[in-house]
């Protein structure tokens, strides 16, 4: 009996034709069992079915349809590529709405912080006058030694008036408080949100007088110089006025081996002066 094949690879047993139509039998599965109890084994065959298929005779082949399957395939193919590249387009598509939105999220978030920063003390006067508690701080740079002068905590109690310098809010303006109206004395500070925001930029600022002060040691002591020189007296009116702050050890030991270093000159120069003593007696 002679096989022909769809063009799917399908395999049937022709029967007879007429008219253009072939009678045809699938080749099916046949499964075998044989065997006894648990030992039973399965034997799995090919043979064609026992019923008639009707089907157009020129949609058989008498050979297995490479040529039509191949061009299937081809088309498949084709067609796996066009919704591969409509997809890829899709992704690129995404990528660039994602990066723009990405920048245009950058670009507010960049005018938010400018327009917080500009207006900070318009938004420092909503939150008073909305009763909460905030937190000033005035920073300034000492105009002797350049470096971080020893901040302070201005004292509301006594003030009468908060003022804004110049009267210029839109430029970011520093606060200053005031006894009295016609008081042109007061310090410019900030406000912050809280107490730890404040302690932060306080260790900062102690920070950066350490680093000028490792640059250029100078361990003299003497109070009334403070507000003019750069030294370890200076620091310690920073720890003495923010007992949260403490010298670094290399500082200390810096100044240790300074003291010792003095001690030892002492030494010598003592001797030499006891020696010079007993020459002359």
């Amino acid at each position: 009996m002679a096989q022909l094949y769809d063009k799917t690879g399908g395999v049937f047993v022709l029967d007879h034709e007429h008219e253009g139509t072939a009678y045809v039998r699938p080749m099916v599965k046949v499964f075998t069992q044989y065997g006894y109890g648990d030992d039973v084994h399965e034997d799995e065959s090919v043979e064609p079915a026992a019923y008639l298929v009707a089907m157009d005779r020129a949609a058989l082949f008498d050979a297995p349809p490479e040529a039509v399957v191949d061009a299937d395939i081809a088309a498949k193919q084709s067609e796996l590529n066009a919704m591969k590249a409509e997809a890829e387009k899709a992704v690129r598509d995404l990528k660039t709405a994602k990066a723009m939105a990405e920048r245009e999220l950058s670009s507010a978030t960049r005018q938010l912080e400018y327009w917080m920063q500009k207006h900070r003390v318009m938004m420092d006067l909503g939150k008073l006058l909305d009763g909460q508690v905030l937190y000033p701080l005035s920073i300034s740079k000492n105009h002797y030694h350049h470096g971080p002068s020893v901040p302070h905590i201005p004292s509301m109690r006594r003030a009468s008036y908060l003022t804004l310098t110049s009267g210029n809010f839109e430029e970011g303006k520093k606060w200053a408080c005031k006894q009295y109206a016609s008081d042109n004395y007061g310090s410019e500070f900030q406000f912050f949100d809280t107490e730890e925001e404040r302690l932060a930029v306080i260790r900062s600022e102690f920070g950066v007088a350490c680093d000028r002060f490792r640059k250029n040691p100078n361990f003299e002591t003497a109070s009334y110089t403070t507000g003019t020189t750069l030294h370890y007296g200076t620091l310690l009116e920073w720890v003495s006025t923010h007992p949260a702050l403490q010298i670094p050890d290399d500082i200390k030991a810096m100044k240790a081996a300074h003291d010792a270093a003095l001690v030892e000159q002492r030494k010598a120069k003592l001797a030499a002066e006891l020696a010079a003593l007993a020459t002359s007696a």
